[in-house]
């Protein structure tokens, strides 16, 4: 029952992360997790990594949204952004989708 609730949620979500990346906002995909139950983890202090999960039963759905500078001395250069989404049914990762983007 609990991939059931889960799963098509993780399709969403990656719908939506692909146009997040299209699009070089990773708000819109923050957006539909949370739409979807996904709790953001943390104290919300400013970060280089941020991360939503729900968890069913033992099934986890979780969202994680990453940055690194990608600049080097005497370059300026954009940031990289990682999204990725993964299921996860005790600890072990049924599905895992990744969407990257330069802003």
């Amino acid at each position: 029952m609990s991939r059931e609730i889960l799963e098509p949620a993780f399709e969403l979500i990656v719908a939506t992360m692909k146009r997040a990346a299209a699009e070089k906002s990773v708000a819109i995909a923050e957006a539909e997790a949370k739409r979807h139950g996904l709790i953001e983890l943390g104290d919300g202090t400013p970060s280089q990594l941020y991360n939503w999960e729900r968890k069913v039963d033992s099934w986890t759905l979780a969202f994680t949204w990453r940055w690194y500078d990608l600049s080097k001395a005497f370059s300026i250069q954009p940031d990289m952004n990682i999204m990725s989404l993964k299921l996860a049914d005790r600890e072990i990762v049924v599905r895992r989708e990744e969407e990257r983007y330069e802003d």
